[in-house]
């Protein structure tokens, strides 16, 4: 579901005494491009080895852009540079929004991206306390004037089916084949009799009509041959699958929860001025 554009963040000082710079979200917005490096959507700052929740990925950073923005400090307006970005969302960041759970955006600034100079958006991660002052509370709304609106449409899954439902699938492509089979052969059948007199030839000159109703058992046998290969198949797929799944379940437990390599989750503000190094771009 595409959003409608957010203010994901704003320049100057954040609520742990870190600052933002202005110039990085004006890079960042003139630099975004999903092709060059599509930034994706997280839940605190912490990516999953799998793509099973709650560290899945939720969504992409469709584009960006900076406008002025006005905050209020206690009665007191201050203009501040605002980055605003339009997000793709996935159900799931949906549902936990419904749910009034992590509604707030937080940043990720690779301050020189790929060793070019210049500030380029990694990531947004879905909190309940963003550093950044002024972050709009996300709601994502399927009505919402300049959104696609996908109500009605339903995501098609990939199920495995029951023995039942299997055995039903064979008979329905036995009848399938029949079908077939019984319009190919009438093609063939010798046309009725009608009341005229028929015309006498040799019995030399009349072709021989040829019958495939003789092979509507080969035909069956083979339908059935090839209803229980795929039956065999999905047999082994299942069990092949469910092994995989295991083992990723194994590694998952020891793996899961890890933060990326290049970011860690901002640690909570203690009113002091020590902040660490490693999640300086992080906010």
């Amino acid at each position: 579901m595409k959003t409608k554009p957010f203010l994901l963040a704003t320049a100057g000082s954040t609520v742990d005494g870190r600052t933002i710079d202005a110039r990085d979200l004006e890079q960042m917005a003139s630099s975004y491009n999903p092709k060059t490096y599509g930034a994706r959507v997280n839940i605190e700052h912490i990516r999953g080895i799998s793509g099973q929740a709650p560290f899945n990925a939720y969504g992409d950073v469709l584009e960006l852009t900076v406008g002025d923005v006005e905050v209020d400090f206690n009665g007191k307006t201050e203009k501040r540079k605002g980055l605003f970005g339009v997000l793709d969302v996935t159900d799931n960041a949906k549902a936990l929004n419904d749910a009034s759970q992590k509604v707030y955006p937080s940043i990720e600034i690779l301050d020189n991206f790929g060793g070019k100079g210049f500030a380029y958006l990694g990531g947004v991660a879905l909190t309940d306390s963003p550093a950044a002052i002024a972050t709009d509370r996300l709601k994502f709304n399927r009505t919402l004037p300049g959104s696609i609106n996908l109500a009605g449409e339903t995501a098609t899954t990939l199920e495995f089916a029951e023995d039942g439902a299997t055995n039903e699938s064979a008979k329905g492509l036995l009848d399938s084949m029949k079908g077939m089979l019984d319009k190919f052969t009438a093609s063939f059948a010798p046309a009725p009799k009608g009341d005229d007199k028929p015309e006498i030839k040799p019995e030399s000159q009349q072709p021989a009509t040829l019958d495939f109703t003789a092979l509507r058992p080969m035909f069956e046998e083979m339908g059935q041959t090839f209803a229980n290969a795929v039956d065999g198949l999905r047999s082994e797929f299942r069990a092949e699958a469910d092994a995989q799944a295991l083992k990723l379940k194994k590694l998952e437990d020891t793996q899961e929860g890890t933060p990326a390599p290049h970011f860690q989750r901002r640690p909570i503000s203690d009113g002091g001025s020590n902040s660490s190094v490693e999640s300086k771009y992080v906010f």
